[in-house]
């Protein structure tokens, strides 16, 4: 294989390298971000549930002070039916003495079923909270584990480039312009295989007198199709 050939693939196995590290460096500001979401909604539904405790307990103390308005109308009342003087006013006393009694039974009905829901959301909120505090300590911990690993993926693409530029300031300068050409336009592999009288880059049949000269190696060559740099596999190396 033409050593300038070599060369080339030593430096974009460098380069394919270096993208892998990058773009999975990369991709974890991202997970971290989907975390702390996680962890804030986590929060948000526990608060939730706090608020409808909260909710509960509010409206429970407020039946209870209805519930002890009427049973001080209903004392009241009762100590008034001593003092009336006509059947017609001790008749209407029983009546609003009565109609106390009733809303008293309609608040202790209420506060009743205001308990219940008290002791329901009570578990509800105290079982979100310990999960809560479970997960997000598992959370944070994949946290500082992506960020260990980011510093960790960015140390190495910097050793990486190192690496890859010390190969690159050794090609000669049209070699190295074209491949970096290539490389910006593909987005990918710069110099690829023939095979079956086709580049692997884009799978056009290369012409025969083409093939020919790529396998004298005396010069660099190219895809007509796509521009990629060809080259011919050693035996060892395509079987």
């Amino acid at each position: 294989m033409n050593e300038l050939i070599k060369q080339v693939l030593t430096l974009q196995t460098q380069d394919v390298e270096l993208d892998h590290l990058q773009a999975e460096a990369a991709a974890i500001p991202a997970k971290i971000a989907a975390i702390k979401k996680d962890i804030q909604d986590r929060k948000g539904a526990l608060e939730g549930a706090k608020k409808d405790l909260m909710h509960f307990q509010s409206a429970k103390k407020a039946r209870e002070l209805d519930l002890e308005a009427q049973e001080a109308s209903i004392r009241k009342h009762s100590g008034d039916l001593n003092n009336v003087k006509t059947n017609e006013a001790y008749r209407a006393l029983v009546g609003e003495i009565d109609k106390a009694k009733a809303e008293r039974s309609k608040f202790e009905d209420a506060i009743l079923q205001l308990m219940d829901q008290i002791d329901q959301a009570n578990k509800i909120w105290k079982e979100k909270e310990a999960v809560s505090k479970s997960d997000e300590n598992g959370l944070l911990k994949q946290i500082s584990e992506l960020e260990e690993k980011q510093k960790s993926l960015e140390q190495q693409a910097a050793d990486k480039k190192t690496q890859r530029d010390q190969l690159f300031a050794v090609l000669a300068k049209p070699l190295a312009e074209t491949y970096q050409r290539i490389r910006g336009n593909r987005k990918g592999a710069a110099a690829v295989p023939i095979r079956s009288e086709q580049c692997t880059g884009c799978h056009m049949k290369v012409a025969q007198s083409l093939i020919n000269e790529v396998r004298r190696g005396q010069k660099i060559l190219t895809c007509e199709s796509c521009s990629r740099i060809l080259y011919l596999e050693d035996p060892v190396t395509a079987a």
